[in-house]
């Protein structure tokens, strides 16, 4: 199961963890699990690229094995705003067919 958490701090979205694998198929052929990484790692490598945040203003950590990867931004524009929306959308989107192998929750901080 891959279990994902969407941080907010008054209403904005400030970062986001992602655990687990989701189980639906063998190592290198799971779609669900290719799906989350490309979603996690783009918006990960957008918020420098895009939104202009340097990696100071960034804490993330990744670790493959284990499908572990957080991203928490100390600063925020709009583009980091449509970045964690967009990410967010694409993790909707996979739960409306594939609910029983990831879950979403939202946490205030």
């Amino acid at each position: 199961m891959i279990n994902i958490t969407i941080h907010k701090t008054k209403d904005i979205i400030d970062g986001f963890i992602v655990k687990g694998h989701s189980g639906y198929s063998v190592a290198g052929s799971d779609i669900i699990c290719a799906s989350v990484s490309i979603l996690s790692y783009t918006a990960l490598n957008s918020m420098n690229v895009v939104a202009g945040i340097s990696e100071s203003d960034m804490i993330y950590d990744v670790e493959e094995e284990t499908g572990f990867l957080k991203l928490k931004t100390l600063k925020y524009n709009d583009k980091t705003d449509v970045i964690y929306k967009n990410f967010l959308v694409g993790i909707q989107l996979l739960l409306e067919d594939y609910s029983d192998y990831i879950t979403l929750k939202f946490e205030e901080v």
